[in-house]
């Protein structure tokens, strides 16, 4: 099932605990181009059902704000169906789904979510998904999970608990293996990937986060979540693409469609070939461009 380019834009993806009713009051000043709503981790045992709660009135009071507003549910299917009757709701965009370990489970949650989507009078298919891979077993699963349901624009490799499940010490090193893997999975099925060539557990240096991002970028990353605010900025700055990046770009567009009318199939600049794979490449990175430059616009009305 290949799908044609996303038109989301997610560059920063900020976690809020979805009980935090002082972080979510400022959730839309924070400049991510999503936030999490996150009923998983940073949710203690005891006040899933209190989260819940809370979670629902926060899709409502931030859905006019710039960010997208997502929220990552519980496993096993069992808890993930009570977070999905709260919010599966107007204003959600999209579900971060963890543990996923099958296309399977992901086409389950697909019917529960059409079946709330009938019964909130949403439209079908609205609400978007993006699994996580957090097991060995669901990296060797990860392109049939990636094209599982028409519902992914993205899919991340949970980094933290990946390490854990495979016994890794969560690291750069370590990690970046399985980060790529699923970055192919997804661009092989036409979703987002999503991630950074590190840890997301440091949120101590904002200038290595954004050295990272840039890095991550280069490898087809294009965007990562953030457990803390201040790595907002450095990931919006790491994936975006750069001045120079945009000139180079035009003037390849411009030399090759200039090229072709002079029936001639590549051309050189500055000493280096061009043909089709690069003007391609430059047409991507000018539009994801304009897509970022229209969600600025966007915000700023």
């Amino acid at each position: 099932m290949k799908k044609e380019t996303q038109s989301q834009v997610w560059r920063s993806l900020l976690y809020m605990p979805a009980d935090n009713s002082g972080f979510l009051k400022k959730a839309q000043s924070r400049g991510a181009d999503a936030i999490i709503l996150d009923l998983e981790d940073s949710v203690a045992p005891l006040n899933k059902e209190n989260a819940r709660k809370l979670c629902s009135n926060a899709i409502t009071d931030l859905a006019s704000g710039p960010a997208d507003i997502l929220v990552r549910i519980n496993a096993p299917l069992r808890h993930a169906i009570r977070d999905l009757e709260a919010v599966i709701k107007q204003g959600l965009k999209a579900l971060f789904i963890p543990k996923v370990e099958s296309a399977g489970l992901l086409r389950a949650i697909d019917d529960v979510v059409t079946t709330l989507e009938l019964e909130n009078q949403l439209i079908v298919g609205s609400i978007k998904f993006v699994p996580m891979i957090e097991t060995p077993n669901a990296l060797f699963s990860a392109k049939d999970i990636a094209k599982a349901t028409k519902r992914n624009v993205g899919l991340i490799l949970g980094g933290e608990d990946f390490a854990f499940a495979a016994n890794l010490k969560p690291s750069a090193e370590t990690l970046t293996p399985p980060k790529l893997q699923v970055a192919l999975a997804a661009k092989a099925a036409g979703l987002m990937p999503i991630g950074i060539l590190d840890t997301v557990a440091d949120f101590s240096d904002p200038n290595t986060m954004r050295d990272t991002a840039i890095r991550s970028a280069e490898f087809g990353f294009e965007g990562a979540t953030c457990i803390h605010p201040s790595m907002v900025n450095a990931l919006n700055y790491g994936f975006s693409p750069k001045e120079e990046d945009l000139r180079d770009a035009h003037n390849v567009v411009e030399l090759m469609e200039s090229t072709w009318k002079d029936n001639k199939g590549a051309a050189q600049i500055n000493g280096k070939m061009i043909d089709m794979p690069v003007y391609e490449r430059a047409k991507a990175l000018l539009a994801r461009a304009k897509l970022i430059s229209q969600k600025l616009k966007n915000n700023n009305a």
